[in-house]
């Protein structure tokens, strides 16, 4: 374990090999063995998503810049979005779509609790919408929305669905393949376990269709997909200066995953993932997204009134162990933790215990040793 243990919904530590890779000497973006790199990093990015029947996009940014030239390549001016507000993060959609001149409605749900299929399926049925939005996972509260029941009814529709997976891919199961969704985004610094500065998505052909077919020119240079497509296909050609150190570490990060087996990564997450659920539910921390929804890889919990600020301090402050304040509306209710990445039963066992022991020191009756307790039966199936 690092010194300082991130444990917030993104960035996440570094594996060692990972920043080392940043410190090898400075190549050129047209360099050959750069290049050879960055192909590999497209074959590592189709293995990441299971995506063999559309193309891998790459591109040095940050997961915003995936949001927002998926957004822009797909969408004219005047055509009605759907965007489902699950969280702070489906609110961003609703900002991306109304600068770029959409027709927006949105579908709001409460805190917590998941997009339902069926009212969905009543929303689409009544207009005619291009595309629909979907947070996968909403980092602001832990929120897992069931993704494929929801691409099913959008496909139903022939509606497109953009979906906003970037703390969740690699974790949480994502088959691109088999979903039938058209764009799914995710980037570097999350599950990935790479430093900040790459957006990653996998676009179908359907999608890449209807960017060449769109009656107004997509307005933007670097965020635009079409454009973009072609570096993805032939990567010799210059669009614009990659981020190349992020890119050889996103590289290396993306080897660790094939190295781990990626259904062995999703286990992983859902062993961590249930441990820390346990040691929340003994500790008397509710959470947050509703049973049934839980992310494997972000959990929100409420605090005890008035303490998710002193909390969160004590933790970074005394035990070097960093989790995330709520947002928005959540903000001082809510801490938020991000398990992810190369987090293993180690890193488990030191925030539960660390938390349980920064609840007593404010006189918050818990249990000694309860959350490391009812995490164990969980963890051993790491060993």
């Amino acid at each position: 374990m690092t010194d300082e243990l991130l444990m917030i919904p993104g960035p996440t530590n570094l594996a060692h090999r990972v920043a080392e890779a940043m410190s090898k000497p400075q190549l050129g973006h047209l360099d050959p063995r750069f290049l050879e790199n960055f192909k590999e990093t497209l074959n590592l990015t189709r293995y990441l998503f299971v995506n063999y029947t559309g193309i891998p996009f790459v591109i040095s940014g940050s997961g915003t810049i995936g949001m927002e030239a998926s957004v822009v390549s797909l969408i004219e001016p005047g055509d009605k979005v759907l965007c489902l507000d699950t969280g702070y993060f489906g609110k961003r959609f609703v900002d991306l779509a109304t600068v770029h001149g959409a027709k927006v409605d949105v579908l709001n749900f409460e805190t917590g609790k998941h997009a339902d299929p069926s009212v969905i399926d009543e929303k689409l049925s009544k207009d005619n919408y291009k595309a629909i939005t979907i947070t996968h996972v909403e980092t602001s509260n832990g929120l897992l929305n069931p993704i494929k029941d929801l691409v099913k009814i959008a496909r139903k529709h022939d509606v497109y669905t953009i979906i906003d997976s970037v703390a969740a891919v690699g974790g949480c199961e994502l088959n691109f393949d088999q979903l039938g969704a058209d764009i799914v985004i995710t980037c570097s610094q999350k599950v990935i376990a790479a430093p900040p500065g790459a957006a990653l998505l996998a676009v179908s052909k359907r999608a890449l269709d209807a960017f060449e077919n769109r009656k107004t020119p997509i307005r933007s240079y670097y965020m635009n997909l079409a454009r973009w497509r072609k570096f993805m296909e032939e990567p010799g050609i210059y669009l614009a200066t990659p981020s190349i150190q992020i890119l050889m570490a996103l590289h290396e990060a993306l080897l660790m995953i094939k190295e781990e087996g990626l259904e062995n990564r999703w286990r992983r997450h859902k062993i961590i993932a249930d441990a820390i659920r346990a040691g929340l539910g003994a500790l008397n921390l509710s959470i947050v997204a509703e049973e049934g929804y839980r992310a494997n890889t972000v959990t929100g919990f409420y605090t005890p009134e008035g303490k998710a600020f002193d909390i969160c301090s004590m933790l970074r402050d005394r035990y070097k162990i960093h989790v995330a304040q709520g947002l928005g509306d959540l903000k001082g209710k809510i801490l938020r933790i991000g398990h992810f990445g190369n987090i293993t039963s180690k890193e488990t066992i030191a925030l539960l215990s660390t938390l349980e022991i920064s609840l007593r020191s404010f006189n918050i009756d818990v249990k000694r040793g309860s959350a490391v307790k009812a995490a164990m039966p969980y963890l051993e199936e790491l060993v």
